[in-house]
């Protein structure tokens, strides 16, 4: 009985057993707003400190959710806050390569080149996190043993 309740408030609210029992796949999860959000972060602050940027910290939602970026300067360093949801993810891509550019005040020629080399990175980012291969080289090492008579290599 308590399983066709559960059943019944599953499918009210679109889950299905496989969703609620399922083990989740990898694709699954990297797809998920704020991990991708993440892993383009990380991506776009190691290219800004490659070429000796003071990087930002991100954070999403803003404070203000009228917003979709927000710039905080702190004499510790600056955060942009980017808001993810219902947006376009190139449109999030973009707030946090400006928001590097903002926070560390770059004329119009710098902020081209630097453009080009965050874009890179997230670009490399996103191929990198693609789908991996599911086949691995695979070594087969046979040690002989005193009964063996022949050994491979």
């Amino acid at each position: 009985m308590k399983n066709e309740i559960d059943k019944g408030r599953n499918a009210a609210v679109g889950v299905t057993s496989v969703q609620e029992h399922g083990p989740a796949s990898v694709s699954d999860i990297e797809s998920a707003p704020s991990v991708r959000f993440s892993m383009f972060a990380r991506a776009i602050t190691q290219a800004g400190k490659g070429i000796g940027l003071d990087v930002p910290g991100f954070r999403s939602p803003p404070h203000d959710g009228h917003l979709d970026r927000t710039v905080r300067r702190h004499s510790s360093g600056s955060i942009v806050a980017v808001r993810v949801k219902d947006r376009p993810f190139a449109a999030v891509i973009a707030d946090l390569v400006e928001g590097v550019i903002v926070c560390n005040r770059l004329t119009q020629r710098e902020a081209g080149e630097v453009r080009n080399v965050l874009w890179d990175a997230a670009i490399q980012g996103d191929h990198k996190s693609g789908p991996k291969p599911s086949r691995r080289s695979t070594a087969l090492i046979h040690r002989s043993g005193p009964a063996d008579s022949t050994a491979a290599a």
